[in-house]
């Protein structure tokens, strides 16, 4: 395999785009890696939502192909009925009524859970949730480790509503709803608190990220996850001056399923008469959405 020089009119980049693509035809020759393929894969029915997913569905493809060139006997009905059934608990998965009903709910929203942690993963989940396009509300249940980029991940789940406000006129744009809920709350990572990033610090930097995108909020404070009714209704009514705001609160202690029940009651007590169910995403962190999946598999 040869490597280009960099010369005048070779940049580091176009140079190392090259070496990929010399790479790849080295590997995949006539198959799904190349520009010239001789096989369809249809992907359209990976299970794991967003175009993140799918792209690690070819590249997969791209894996068993190269390996059948080598001699594996590996057929493509097999290949395709792996991307199909192939599920990654806690990536883009969503519970089941039943699994909802394990944490409380009664049917008014939709749990999704995805352990996104990086300002990466956070535009690939905003992807995910502009894909699906909640007609209802939408809460953002969010613990982190004390070593990732929380701001970064706040400012990314919300970058999208700014971006909405600068289309150009006449031009399309599709963007991840506002959420109307962040409640923060604290992940044990790896069975200890030492790594875990203090919910009302989490709450400081979300507050921050919404201010420096001039998102209207409120403050609604600390949250028990075990609120009356009275006391859910009294949040819900919070508002601004301009009238309803995102509202941003934190549970300081160890994430509990009452957290999200408290989600799903702001979401169904601010919502309108006959509005479409809510939506509820859990993430910040696999140990966040594996302390979600403890809980149902104790049932």
């Amino acid at each position: 395999m040869g490597f280009c020089r960099h010369r005048h009119n070779s940049t580091r980049r176009e140079c190392e785009q090259r070496q990929k693509q010399h790479l790849r035809k080295e590997l995949c020759p006539g198959l799904i890696c190349s520009s010239n393929c001789d096989i369809s894969i249809n992907i359209s029915n990976v299970m794991p939502l967003g175009d993140h997913q799918r792209q690690n569905a070819v590249t997969a493809s791209c894996t068993a192909l190269c390996l059948r060139n080598l001699g594996w006997d590996i057929s493509e009905p097999s290949i395709q009925a792996g991307l199909e059934e192939t599920q990654l608990p806690g990536r883009s998965q969503f519970l089941t009524q039943e699994e909802a009903s394990v944490l409380g709910l009664n049917g008014s929203s939709t749990v999704l859970i995805d352990g996104a942690h990086t300002e990466a993963s956070a535009k690939a989940l905003s992807d995910v949730i502009e894909t699906v396009k909640p007609e209802g509300p939408l809460a953002l249940v969010v613990g982190m480790a004390s070593d990732k980029e929380h701001l970064a991940f706040a400012e990314q789940l919300l970058s999208e509503v700014c971006e909405l406000k600068t289309t150009v006129l006449f031009s399309e744009f599709s963007a991840s709803p506002l959420p109307d809920i962040v409640l923060l709350t604290e992940a044990s990572i790896a069975g200890g608190n030492s790594r875990t990033m203090p919910a009302s610090s989490l709450k400081e930097l979300w507050i921050a990220a919404a201010q420096d995108q001039g998102i209207d909020h409120m403050d609604i404070g600390t949250v028990s996850g075990m609120e009356t009714p009275e006391c859910i209704g009294n949040l819900a009514s919070s508002s601004s001056s301009s009238g309803k705001c995102m509202l941003i609160g934190c549970q300081d202690a160890p994430f509990s399923r009452g957290l999200i029940k408290v989600a799903s009651q702001l979401l169904e007590s601010r919502g309108a008469d006959g509005a479409a169910p809510g939506l509820i995403c859990v993430t910040g962190s696999l140990h966040l959405v594996a302390s979600v999946l403890q809980h149902l598999e104790q049932q």
